[in-house]
C-alpha cells in the first residue's frame, strides 16, 4: 500500500491568515496535535499544537508568527512503512503527503495507518500468535516456514524486533491455526526458545484455570 492511497481529505489545512488560537480550535476539533500549513497549494510546515500554546499573542496571524522549521511530509508513491517511521521519528498524529512539486495533496492520520498495518499483519484473520526468541544470526525464515507447513500451518504474517541490550531476535508468528500445540512442540524438538504463545488451547486453559480457583472460592 502507498501513501496516496491513505490520503484523508476530510481534515482542514491552515492558511496564512488563520490565527494561532484558530490553529487550537481545529485541533481541538479534529482530536490532533498537528495540522499542515498550505500556502498557494504549497506543503510550508506542520504547526504543532506545543508551539501555538507557547505563543504570547495566540491571536496572531499564522503569517506573522515564528514556525518551528519542522516540515515531515511523505511522497505520494511512498510505501506505508516509511510512513510508519515518520510517524514514529516524530511523533505525529498526521503526516501531509506531497508530490515532486510539493504540492499538498492531503494527510494520513495515525488511525488510517494502523488500519492499515492491521490489514497487512492479518490482525483480523483467526489464528495463534507464536513469539520466537534466537540469536540474530540463527534467523532463517525458510526453515521457519518449512517448520509451520511440516504441522499444516500457515504463516500469515512476520514481524522481528531485536533487543538493544542482548541483541537477541525476537520474531511474532501469525499463523492460520488456533491449536498450536503440535508446531509447539515441533519447535522446540528444533531447538527453539517460545518467549509467548497465544493459542485457542492456552486460553481454554486460561478459563478452566479461573474456574477452578473460583469453584476452589466459592466452597471455603
Amino acid at each position: 500500500m502507498i501513501a496516496k492511497e491513505l490520503i484523508s481529505t476530510t481534515i482542514p489545512v491552515l492558511h496564512q491568515t488563520d490565527s494561532g488560537s484558530e490553529a487550537l480550535r481545529l485541533m481541538n476539533e479534529f482530536h490532533l496535535t498537528q495540522l499542515p500549513l498550505v500556502v498557494d497549494g504549497k506543503y510550508v510546515a506542520l504547526l504543532e499544537e506545543d508551539n501555538v500554546l507557547d505563543w504570547d499573542d495566540p491571536e496572531i496571524l499564522l503569517e506573522s508568527a515564528a514556525i518551528n522549521g519542522v516540515k515531515p511530509a511523505i511522497p505520494e508513491q511512498a510505501h506505508h512503512l516509511e510512513a510508519l517511521k515518520l510517524f514514529y521519528e516524530y511523533k505525529l498524529s498526521v503526516l501531509p503527503v506531497v508530490n515532486k512539486e510539493n504540492d499538498y495533496l492531503g494527510l494520513i492520520t495515525k488511525d488510517t495507518l494502523i488500519a492499515a498495518l492491521a490489514q497487512f499483519n492479518a490482525v483480523k484473520d483467526p489464528g495463534g500468535l507464536i513469539a520466537l526468541e534466537m540469536d540474530a544470526r540463527d534467523y532463517s525464515l525458510s526453515e521457519i516456514a518449512r517448520i509451520a507447513e511440516s504441522n499444516d500451518v500457515s504463516i500469515l504474517s512476520v514481524q522481528t524486533l531485536t533487543d538493544p541490550q542482548t541483541g537477541r531476535l525476537e520474531v511474532l508468528l501469525k499463523t492460520n491455526r488456533l491449536d498450536l500445540q503440535g508446531l509447539i512442540a515441533t519447535f522446540e524438538r528444533f531447538s527453539y526458545t517460545i518467549k509467548y504463545l497465544f493459542s485457542e488451547v492456552q486460553e481454554e486453559d486460561l478459563v478452566k484455570k479461573n474456574y477452578d480457583l473460583l469453584m476452589n472460592y466459592i466452597s471455603m
